[in-house]
């Protein structure tokens, strides 16, 4: 900052070594030669245009063509009922999207309970869990669309676990399949 006094009608610029006296138009000329260099040497842009883009993806549709079924158990001892993805009883699904896009399905839940009569008491209820996919997935759940935007053959097997007191009956859930683009 510049401190600037004016003696007898003149402007001292007391800075200096010595001081000067200036006149008011030298002065004011001074000040915008500065004040232009200084502005000058500030500005150092560069300005650099660049592509932006977006597509816009077929929506995924899934189609279950085969619900996970577990065969028939006896009642009265505990079993671990496996399902492989490669299993007749795995359930089945295809899908329509992207052509030539990746994708990930998974099993939302990681376990859910089926349950019997009122479900409310432990031994109306048989948890799945251990949910395993394959087909045309990896065990992953990785896929591609094909370039018709198809996938088929994308299985879900699982475990039951069954307790030696679970009553006999029918038993139900519903677990959820979700396929994403990568």
């Amino acid at each position: 900052m510049v401190l600037v006094r004016r003696i007898n009608g003149a402007v001292v610029v007391p800075e200096f070594q010595s001081p000067w006296v200036i006149n008011g138009e030298m002065f004011f000329a001074l000040i915008f030669v500065l004040a232009l260099a200084s502005s000058s040497q500030r500005v150092n842009a560069e300005d650099e245009s660049f592509l932006i883009s977006l597509r816009i993806l077929a929506p995924i549709t899934l189609t279950e063509s085969q619900s996970l079924s577990f065969s028939n158990s006896l009642a009265g001892s505990d079993n671990d009922v496996v399902i492989l993805p490669t299993s007749g009883e795995a359930a089945k699904f295809s899908a329509s999207g992207e052509a030539d896009y990746a994708a990930t399905g998974s099993i939302i839940e990681s376990s859910i309970v089926l349950t019997t009569g009122e479900g409310t008491d432990s031994t109306e209820q048989i948890t799945i869990d251990t949910f395993v996919l394959g087909g045309d997935m990896s065990s992953g759940g990785n896929l591609t669309f094909d370039s018709e935007g198809s996938a088929s053959n994308l299985n879900v097997g699982g475990t039951a676990h069954i307790l030696a007191e679970d009553i006999i009956g029918a038993y139900s859930g519903a677990a959820t399949f979700r396929l994403v683009y990568n």
